[in-house]
């Protein structure tokens, strides 16, 4: 059977906004914030204002509880109707969310605190991302060849730690909150003070058998400072950096990125991407 997302619409008229969960079939918290956001529409406890969206990405690697099943659909995009599995959701997945405001949810291994993460050459984008009720906002413009940013207005929701039901709670929370800043639903949604950072380039990993992280993400590590262990043997920063998205086994070639901050708030975060919009820098990778 032809892989498929599973997409139902609710709301007035066509849909102009979506959330989508599953992107990745080993972080279910976002699945299971989109399966309850259905279930609240299903029992009138939600008064959609908009069309409204709801997906599960990849339903066979959702199933199968892995990443994914022949290649990584957020660095399969735009899709390809003749390729593998994953590039032939990609590409009914972009076919369903074409020009909606999408929200993408996600997990992590390296941060229990939930990220916004967003591409600063798609307008508005740094606005919904300050919406949010999160300590963290990247703008990840850098890191996204491939992924579903990439070809769609999307924010994407770092939840929390995968696989934990604290994750898919945050998750639901940030899904409604994004929805009432997308007028989806009425009310306001309940936003934080928060630091702003821009992803840089990859930290790689050295061949070894085992890894150890030794700074926290979002901690500024200072030029010389041990960031992490290889085998043993330290590995020192050759400049000042934060970082992000990093641990021992999230990925298995890079710890995760280095970046910088921008800002403490998103006034500061603005005026600092227009001074200079190629702050991000850096190298695409995974995410």
């Amino acid at each position: 059977m032809e892989p498929v997302p599973d997409v139902t619409t609710h709301g007035p008229g066509e849909p102009e906004v979506a959330v989508v969960g599953g992107v990745h079939g080993d972080e279910p918290s976002g699945v299971r914030a989109v399966e309850r956001l259905r279930r609240a529409i299903e029992r009138d406890e939600l008064d959609l204002q908009r069309g409204l969206g709801l997906v599960v990405a990849n339903p066979p690697a959702v199933e199968a509880g892995t990443r994914y099943l022949d290649s990584d659909l957020n660095r399969s995009f735009p899709g390809d109707p003749d390729g593998d599995r994953e590039q032939r959701l990609a590409a009914r997945l972009v076919d369903e969310t074409r020009d909606l405001l999408t929200l993408s949810l996600h997990a992590t291994h390296s941060e229990a605190d939930p990220i916004a993460l967003f591409d600063s050459s798609q307008a508005g984008m740094l606005e919904y991302a300050s919406d949010l009720p999160v300590p963290y906002v990247v703008d990840h413009r850098q890191a996204t060849s491939g992924s579903y940013a990439e070809v769609n207005d999307v924010l994407t929701v770092e939840a929390g730690s995968q696989g934990t039901e604290a994750a898919a709670v945050t998750a639901e929370k940030l899904a409604v909150d994004f929805l009432r800043s997308t007028d989806v639903l009425e009310g306001s949604p309940d936003a934080r003070d928060s630091s702003y950072f821009a992803m840089n380039e990859q930290v790689a990993k050295p061949p070894s058998e085992e890894y150890e992280l030794l700074v926290e993400n979002f901690h500024l590590v200072e030029r010389g400072q041990a960031f992490a262990r290889a085998d043993g043997e330290p590995l020192h920063a050759d400049d000042p950096f934060y970082p992000i998205l990093m641990s021992a086994w999230g990925y298995s070639e890079v710890f995760g990125f280095k970046g910088h901050k921008i800002g403490e708030s998103a006034e500061e975060a603005r005026a600092a991407l227009a001074a200079d919009p190629t702050a991000a820098g850096g190298a695409a990778g995974d995410d």
